[in-house]
């Protein structure tokens, strides 16, 4: 069984608070908001044992730890910066789990089917790292067995290493077992941008979850992609947008 990860904080600069939001707009309570979503779709995974956000010591995250005591599943905090550490931080709090999945806190459309498709994979071909190919940004998952991320955490040494997790492991195929997992969902679904960086971004997933429920998944033909083909100018709404 797996350690879902959930990286998180309050700082964006493009939606303050995004974490936090409701979604869709006009939900309440507190399995609403984006990282409500973001627990709700791990836990849904059959592969998945225990959800913790991994969240900064800053008071501006305050209210983002609060939540997910609310929610039920365990924080730990560590340097803003440094998310490798905190990861780091969080599976030695969380005890003894060989593998981890690493999810954050603006992608509430992970699907649950293929965070087990990834952890199958990963476990079946005894990778240190997997990454899955195919699905819409936002969704795509990465598996990291701990020991990797472990060795990764006393070697690292580059800011963006630290600040990104999973450069160091990348960089080092001399290293490290990496395998890449093709996944396929139809062509209009994988074109998606399915994270929440932008206001435009925010307003797309909150038609998405107005019109398809809280647990829609990616690959539903009835779902999604008929939704697709009968509104296809919804990918417009932040098709411009560019990720960081």
């Amino acid at each position: 069984m797996a350690l879902a990860l959930i990286q998180a904080r309050l700082g964006s600069s493009r939606l303050p608070g995004k974490s936090t939001l409701p979604l869709p707009l006009t939900a309440v309570g507190d399995e609403h908001t984006i990282l409500g979503h973001v627990v709700r779709r791990a836990q849904r995974a059959a592969s998945v044992q225990q959800v913790v956000v991994a969240t900064t010591t800053l008071a501006l995250d305050d209210p983002l730890a609060a939540l997910a005591a609310r929610l039920g599943i365990g924080v730990f905090r560590g340097d803003e910066q440094d998310v490798l550490g905190r990861f780091s931080g969080a599976l030695g709090q969380a005890g003894r789990f060989d593998t981890i999945v690493r999810l954050t806190a603006d992608n509430p459309a992970i699907d649950p089917a293929f965070i087990d498709a990834a952890v199958a994979y990963h476990l079946a071909t005894e990778a240190d790292y997997t990454y899955t190919s195919g699905l819409p940004l936002g969704t795509n998952i990465e598996v990291i067995s701990a020991q990797a991320l472990l060795r990764a955490h006393q070697a690292a040494a580059q800011p963006d290493e630290r600040e990104h997790v999973t450069p160091y492991l990348r960089r080092h195929p001399e290293l490290f077992q990496l395998e890449t997992l093709a996944l396929a969902v139809p062509p209009a679904v994988a074109a998606l941008r399915l994270t929440v960086d932008y206001p435009s971004d925010y307003a797309l997933l909150s038609l998405l979850y107005s019109n398809l429920g809280p647990d829609f998944p990616l690959t539903d033909p009835a779902g999604l992609p008929a939704l697709l083909a009968r509104h296809p100018w919804l990918a417009a709404i932040n098709g411009a947008n560019v990720q960081r």
